[in-house]
């Protein structure tokens, strides 16, 4: 990983950029127990599309994307469930 070259940093730069913004969008769900503005049919396709990402990234070997890719997969995947829970919880209290 020390032999990384610039474009590879700035990759790793990104997918930590956005696996914070999928983090703090996990805590707002968490925060407010709704995920009735969010799109479960629009997250899934998301979640179906990184996972598809991941394999390609793993069919080329390229470590930082992997790596990325996989944290994505990680956090990306934690946020669907506690969206998907709060939305069936949010069902049954109406």
């Amino acid at each position: 990983m020390l032999f990384m070259n610039l474009l590879d940093w700035l990759t790793v730069i990104s997918y930590l950029a956005l696996n914070v913004d999928i983090v703090l969008e996990t805590l707002r769900i968490y925060r407010t127990k709704s995920s009735n503005d969010l799109s479960i049919f629009g997250m899934t396709i998301r979640f179906a599309a990184i996972v598809i990402i991941l394999g390609k990234f793993i069919s080329v070997n390229d470590m930082s994307l992997i790596i990325g890719q996989a944290l994505a997969t990680l956090t990306f995947g934690a946020y669907f469930a506690l969206a998907l829970a709060y939305l069936k919880h949010g069902k049954k209290r109406v």
